[in-house]
């Protein structure tokens, strides 16, 4: 009798404490859950999608066209723990595309970080320990997949968008902020942008008698001549030029190809050229010079400029200002005659990156110096 009683009181203490472990257990966990939510933010991204992202970044990758410009404009360049083969000097090709990137001439110690190759090198990101991946891919199932994938959160950032929507630049810009514990500086970023953009929009209410002008050699998937036209080129908006050329067929409002025929009958009085196609452009009027000299105005009268590149792994916007004022100088000098191009370039640089940049290092790297083309001499 005694030994079947110690025995009910055996299991009995047995049973109570294995409730009590499993209590422990469920405290535990419920503890550590707390603890993750606290250590995590849920942030909407700019494809609309619920990103837990971590309170304290240390360790970002950025993947894809335009996204690691955003995060040299956040001053967040110290995150970044490894870089993509394209465009950091690893890609075998025969052009030399570093530089054409502005925020590679302010940050050139981003060449010298580890590859992760690409995107597609899921080992290598993993392996990175990265604490967040920023990605401008478009798709919204491709990021999630990503993100599945590697076990880190993947936030998503819009570099197709232009200074045409301007509060979606600018909401893209705060979240970011947000994002990178970057706050402030995406306040003073928009800040300054609205400043030029009001500056810019005072001068065009002057324009009583605008300029017909066409944007060629743009750096669009690759290299291309003068042929490679938009009809959205914000200089000639916010300066109060006509474009010549119509939007692309596609909706899409970036650069395209045309026809020598459709550059012939626009008559363009004046031509700016992209700096990152500047030689390719060259050849490409050479080729067509008589034609080009006897029914394109802008030939006849030697009225071809260059300007700084704007289109090449994504949009460098802040090329897209600087270039406002370099076409507005050209085409309105009386409006744009109370300060240099010079001047103007190394503000608005000093405004997007917090390292300073020289006029004249900029235009080295880039082979470029904004003004009247010296093909005619």
């Amino acid at each position: 009798m005694d030994t079947k009683r110690n025995s009910v009181k055996s299991r009995t203490r047995a049973l109570i404490m294995i409730i009590t472990l499993m209590m422990m257990a469920i405290a535990t966990l419920g503890a550590m859950a707390q603890s993750e939510m606290k250590a995590a933010r849920v942030v909407t991204d700019m494809r609309n999608r619920s990103v837990a992202i971590p309170h304290e970044v240390k360790r970002i990758i950025a993947l894809d066209a335009g996204s690691l410009r955003l995060v040299s404009y956040l001053d967040a360049t110290d995150l970044v723990i490894a870089v993509e083969d394209d465009g950091h000097g690893r890609e075998k090709s025969q052009y030399e595309f570093f530089n054409l990137a502005t925020y590679r001439i302010a940050h050139p110690e981003l060449r010298d970080l580890p590859s992760i190759g690409s995107a597609a090198n899921h080992e290598g990101i993993i392996a990175s320990e990265a604490d967040l991946i920023i990605s401008s891919a478009v798709d919204g199932a491709t990021l999630d997949q990503l993100q599945n994938i590697l076990g880190i959160p993947v936030f998503a950032v819009d570099v197709d968008v232009e200074l045409y929507d301007r509060e979606r630049f600018y909401a893209q810009n705060e979240i970011l902020g947000v994002v990178l514990n970057r706050e402030e500086r995406a306040k003073e970023l928009n800040e300054g942008i609205k400043a030029v953009l009001s500056d810019l929009e005072s001068r065009r209410a002057q324009v009583r008698e605008p300029k017909r002008a066409y944007a060629g050699g743009m750096m669009f998937y690759g290299p291309a001549d003068l042929l490679r036209t938009t009809g959205d080129f914000l200089p000639f908006d916010l300066v109060g030029a006509v474009n010549v050329m119509e939007s692309n067929p596609t909706g899409n409002r970036q650069p395209y190809m045309t026809s020598l025929e459709d550059l012939i009958a626009a008559e363009p009085d004046y031509i700016f050229l992209d700096a990152a196609n500047i030689t390719l452009s060259q050849a490409g009027y050479t080729g067509n010079k008589a034609t080009l000299d006897a029914l394109v105005p802008a030939f006849s009268n030697q009225e071809v400029y260059s300007t700084f590149v704007y289109k090449y792994y994504g949009t460098n916007w802040e090329h897209q200002l600087v270039n406002v004022y370099a076409v507005g100088s050209t085409l309105y000098p009386e409006l744009y005659s109370d300060f240099t191009i010079r001047e103007k370039a190394e503000e608005i640089w000093a405004l997007f990156f917090t390292v300073p940049l020289s006029f004249d290092a900029v235009c080295e790297a880039q082979h470029v110096v904004p003004g009247r083309v010296d093909w005619f001499n």
